[in-house]
C-alpha cells in the first residue's frame, strides 16, 4: 500500500470519528433541551364564590306620566303650569270659560221646573181619571230627562276646570292661555314624583339562570358619583323580552331624597345581591386554564409538584361567569381544592411535560 493511499484512508476515518462525535454532541443538547422543564403560571382550584352581585346602568323615571286634558271644548281662561314647577294635588290648574257652560245648567234647571209642574198637573188629572195612564207615562219620562239633562250640564260645568290628580312635577305645558281647546286635546304633562323609580334591563341568559333566587338586597346611586348607595325595593319586572335587545325591564323604587337629586331620565346605577347560589357543587378555575371546546369536552392540565409535571383531566363546565369557570370533574374524586392547574398557555401542554411554577419578577 503506498503512503498516499494510507494517508488518505487515515484522513477518511478521522473525519468519521468528527462526525460521529458532532452527531453525538447534537443529540445530547436535543435530548437535554427536551427534559428541560417549562415555566408556566399556575392557579389554584378554589371553592365557588357567590355570584351573587350585579350591577346595571339604570334610567330614572317617575312613577307614572299623565296628559293633562279637558273633557270639553272651551277657550282656556287660565293656567297655572310653569314647567319644572311641583304642585300638591287638588290644586286649581287650568279654567275654560264658564259662560256656556253654566246658562247651559240654568236652562236645564228651568227645563226641570217645567217638567216638574208639568207632571204634578197630569197626576192632579189623572186622579180625577181625567187622562189616560199613556199621559201620565209620558209626563213621567219627560221629568226623568229633565233630571238627566240637568246632571250632564252640572258635569259638564265641572270639567271647565282641572285639578292636580296626585302629588307631582309639571313636565311640560302643551298648550298656551286664550288657546281654544277640544276635548281631549292635552294641554300639560304631570309626573308622579312620589316615589323614584330606576329601570334596569337584565339579560335574559342571566334571568334565567337565576331563576328561583330571591333578591338579598338592591342599592342605587348616581352614573355620576358613586361614593355613596342608598336602598331601593324591587316593584316589578317584565316577563317577554325585549325583541332587540332580549332583556328584561326590572323596576326598582326608592322614597326622594333630598341629598340625591335626581329627575325623571337621569342615569343612575343600581346594584342587586341575590340570594343562595344556583351552583351547589363543584371548583372554580379560570377560564384560560381550559382546554378543549363543548363539543368534543373540556379538559384542565392538572400540576403534581412531587413530579414537577402534569396531566390532563377531564372536567365538566357549569357555568361561566366572567373569567371564572365552575366545573366538576368527570367522575368523583377527579378534582379537589386545592390542586393547581396551568392557567396560561394550557393548550402548549402534553402529558407528563416537565414544568415548574412560574413566580414572577419580585
Amino acid at each position: 500500500m503506498s503512503v498516499m493511499r494510507f494517508t488518505h484512508i487515515l484522513f477518511l476515518s478521522a473525519l468519521s470519528v468528527l462526525t460521529l462525535s458532532a452527531c453525538s454532541s447534537e443529540e445530547a443538547v436535543e435530548q437535554q433541551s427536551s427534559v428541560q422543564p417549562r415555566y408556566v403560571k399556575l392557579a389554584t382550584v378554589s371553592n365557588i364564590p357567590d355570584f351573587d352581585e350585579f350591577t346595571f346602568p339604570a334610567v330614572v323615571s317617575a312613577v307614572k306620566t299623565v296628559d293633562l286634558s279637558f273633557e270639553v271644548s272651551g277657550r282656556l281662561i287660565q293656567t297655572d303650569l310653569t314647567t319644572g314647577s311641583d304642585i300638591n294635588k287638588g290644586k286649581l290648574l287650568a279654567t275654560i270659560d264658564r259662560t256656556p257652560f253654566e246658562r247651559r245648567v240654568e236652562e236645564s234647571k228651568t227645563r226641570l221646573d217645567q217638567a216638574k209642574r208639568e207632571l204634578d198637573r197630569i197626576e192632579r188629572m189623572f186622579e180625577q181619571k181625567l187622562v189616560a195612564q199613556s199621559s201620565l207615562d209620558t209626563a213621567k219620562t219627560s221629568y226623568e230627562l229633565a233630571v238627566i239633562d240637568l246632571k250632564n250640564a252640572e258635569q259638564d260645568l265641572s270639567y271647565t276646570q282641572l285639578y292636580a290628580p296626585f302629588n307631582a312635577k309639571v313636565s311640560q305645558r302643551l298648550v298656551e292661555n286664550n288657546s281654544f281647546v277640544a276635548a281631549g286635546t292635552p294641554i300639560a304633562r304631570l309626573q308622579d314624583v312620589s316615589k323614584i323609580y330606576f329601570n334596569i334591563n337584565v339579560p335574559e341568559r342571566l334571568l334565567t339562570a337565576n331563576i328561583g333566587r330571591g333578591i338579598k338586597q338592591a342599592s342605587a346611586t348616581l352614573a355620576t358619583n358613586r361614593s355613596e348607595w342608598y336602598p331601593v325595593n324591587y316593584v316589578e319586572h317584565s316577563t317577554q323580552p325585549d325583541p332587540v335587545s332580549q332583556t328584561y325591564e326590572v323596576v326598582f323604587a326608592m322614597a326622594p331624597r333630598k341629598e340625591l337629586p335626581l329627575t325623571p331620565g337621569a342615569r343612575a346605577v343600581v346594584k342587586v345581591s341575590l340570594q343562595g347560589s344556583v351552583y351547589t357543587d363543584g371548583f372554580v378555575v379560570p377560564v384560560r386554564s381550559l382546554v378543549g371546546d363543548k363539543d368534543s369536552g373540556f379538559a384542565v392540565w392538572l400540576y403534581d409538584s412531587e413530579t414537577s409535571s402534569v396531566s390532563m383531566q377531564s372536567v365538566d363546565v357549569k357555568h361561566i361567569e366572567n373569567n371564572l369557570a365552575i366545573i366538576e370533574g368527570k367522575r368523583q374524586g377527579d378534582i379537589s381544592l386545592g390542586q393547581q392547574v396551568v392557567a396560561a398557555g394550557a393548550t402548549q401542554m402534553r402529558a407528563g411535560m416537565k414544568v415548574l411554577p412560574y413566580k414572577g419578577e419580585k
